[in-house]
């Protein structure tokens, strides 16, 4: 594998923060635009690139000795350069491209959901021929993604490919995280440039916070009488946990993390208040009802399906990178504009001037008690369904089980949509940052597949598992193929009811007539047939040994399926206003 570019250490000049790689210009002789950019993706680190089938800069990547991972269609390619870069947390970049016409136009889904999850991924699909873009029926790429990237350009010219690629990559690494397009037309990528290539990698830059915002944040939060807070995505990509949880800590505010922020606190921590989402902690709603500010830190604060409401009355403190996020939804009392872990860090440190002492406010014994018993009484809620021996199999004594005979600080677990990601999302505890990966805002049914392989290729030494349904595996099954011949060794954990759960709320006519929400499958079969190891568990005795024999299956580099027979689960952490 290539080397990685070395990194300076981060220097700080006032409230401004960069990470410089070392400024030097290598060069090398003239080469082809296919070539060249093979030689830029290999100066930026980029290790592997993720694709479906064929594309203008295949065979130079190739020659490069960047792995081609090649799946069964572009949009898992797509979802596994994004389950990498969010596991990377952007520091390493997952890279796709795709084959002009067809391949840019199936890959559209992919990269919309990179965007709507604000994931920073690198997208580099072929594109016609200069004489033909943008003639009908000629599929004219650039101005359809241009809606769902961070930017998204064509490259025009053999010697404007080091601006075209230094734009790319800073929009990858500065601001809101979003995929970025630099579409590659077949004649071009054949185009010799005119001299040597020179091209340095591109440093990272991240802006701090306004001092003044962050006193007017500090003298807020300690006036509350009970904050609490409100942990985003950017906790995670800003890599602010320490930072975060320090704050926590020093005012004693117990903290709910989002559906993307899930991880970015420890779970076990006895301010933890556990997921906001679509379904949600007991422990959450109860402390937004409870508190009287909010210090949202990573968050954009959007009002949706996959968020709980804030209620009326609460003083909010809101950072985001993202000057879009403020004022949206939820009028910001103070906002703070930048970087999450800088806003943190001076945060604290005012926290600390002002209230005159290290040790922080003396409530948070107080509160931890009061979470410790919010929690105990969620605990005993769901402890009938946790440990039930009913068959089929309550999907809640499946994920019991996996949390008894796994070490979530070794593991990094996803979801797909629907009930997996409802009923897994507020019982799972994850303990380390990007040990779970929690996504949804468009909720692309297969995404958890593509996006667990990608994990897996970032954290080898990890156990990657993706919790799916009949729908989800019915939309990417085949790319469990992908796993066997790349051998990338995840599990899949299937919990199977034969059905769409719970859809006759949304189409009862449908359902009673047609049956129209059931569906048949046979997927540990299917797996045993990919090359995968595969099991059927229909009774609760079986399922920890199991979870045992195909997590040891992955040890040896087999992709693991389990499929569970399940019942249709209704009782879920829903709040009544969703």
């Amino acid at each position: 594998m290539p080397a990685k570019p070395e990194m300076n250490t981060m220097t700080q000049i006032g409230f401004r923060q960069t990470r410089r790689y070392r400024p030097q210009v290598r060069k090398s002789k003239t080469m082809r635009v296919d070539q060249a950019v093979a030689e830029i993706l290999k100066r930026e680190g980029v290790e592997q690139m993720f694709l479906f089938p064929f594309t203008p800069i295949l065979e130079a990547i190739s020659e490069a000795g960047i792995r081609p991972i090649v799946a069964r269609q572009e949009r898992v390619a797509e979802n596994m350069a994004d389950g990498f870069s969010r596991v990377s947390n952007g520091k390493r970049i997952g890279a796709i491209t795709v084959q002009q016409a067809a391949g840019a136009e199936n890959a559209f889904a992919g990269i919309a959901h990179a965007y709507t999850d604000s994931s920073p991924i690198l997208f580099l699909p072929g594109g016609m021929s200069r004489m033909e873009s943008g003639t009908p029926p000629s599929f004219n790429a650039v101005p359809n993604f241009r809606a769902t990237t961070k930017w998204a350009d064509q490259l025009l010219t053999a010697d404007s490919l080091p601006q075209r690629m230094r734009r790319a990559f800073t929009a990858l690494r500065t601001g809101r995280p979003g995929p970025v397009m630099l579409e590659i037309p077949t004649d071009v990528a054949v185009e010799e440039l005119s001299g040597e290539l020179e091209y340095s990698p591109v440093t990272a830059a991240r802006a701090g916070v306004d001092p003044d915002a962050v006193r007017d944040a500090a003298k807020l939060l300690l006036a509350a009488e009970r904050p609490m807070i409100w942990a985003g995505q950017g906790v995670l990509y800003a890599e602010a946990t320490e930072a975060m949880t320090a704050v926590a800590e020093f005012l004693g505010a117990p903290v709910m993390t989002t559906l993307l922020g899930k991880s970015a606190f420890d779970e076990t921590h006895p301010l933890a208040l556990g997921a906001g989402s679509h379904s949600c902690t007991d422990m959450s709603l109860d402390y937004l009802d409870r508190c009287d500010a909010i210090l949202a830190l990573g968050s954009s604060l959007t009002r949706s399906v996959f968020a709980p409401d804030i209620p009326a009355g609460k003083r909010i403190v809101h950072n985001t990178n993202d000057p879009r996020d403020l004022n949206k939804h939820y009028i910001a009392d103070v906002p703070l504009l930048g970087d999450t872990q800088l806003a943190a860090v001076a945060l604290l440190e005012e926290l600390k001037s002002q209230l005159g002492n290290q040790d922080g406010r003396p409530e948070r014994a107080q509160v931890e008690a009061h979470v410790a018993e919010t929690t105990a009484a969620w605990d005993a809620r769901w402890a009938a369904k946790l440990g039930t021996d009913d068959t089929p199999l309550n999907p809640y004594r499946v994920i019991a089980d996996f949390m008894a005979v796994t070490d979530p600080a070794q593991t990094i677990v996803t979801h797909d949509s629907g009930n997996p990601r409802d009923q897994l999302m507020p019982i799972y505890k994850s303990t380390t940052p990007r040990g779970y990966l929690g996504w949804g805002h468009s909720t692309q049914l297969g995404f958890g597949l593509g996006a667990i392989m990608g994990a897996k290729v970032a954290a080898p030494e990890k156990l990657c598992v993706n919790f799916m349904g009949d729908a989800a595996i019915g939309m990417v099954g085949m790319d469990i193929e992908t796993a066997v011949r790349e051998e990338i060794p995840i599990l899949s954990v299937v919990l199977k009811n034969s059905a769409m759960g719970n859809y006759e709320k949304h189409i009862p006519i449908s359902v009673e007539k047609y049956g129209t929400k059931y569906l048949t499958g046979e997927y540990a079969d299917l797996a045993r047939s990919l090359g995968a190891h595969g099991e059927r568990v229909e009774q609760p005795g079986d399922i920890r040994a199991a979870y045992e024999r195909a997590i040891a299956a992955t040890r040896e580099g087999q992709p693991a399926l389990i499929e569970f027979i399940t019942c249709e689960e209704p009782d879920m952490a829903i709040p009544a206003r969703a």
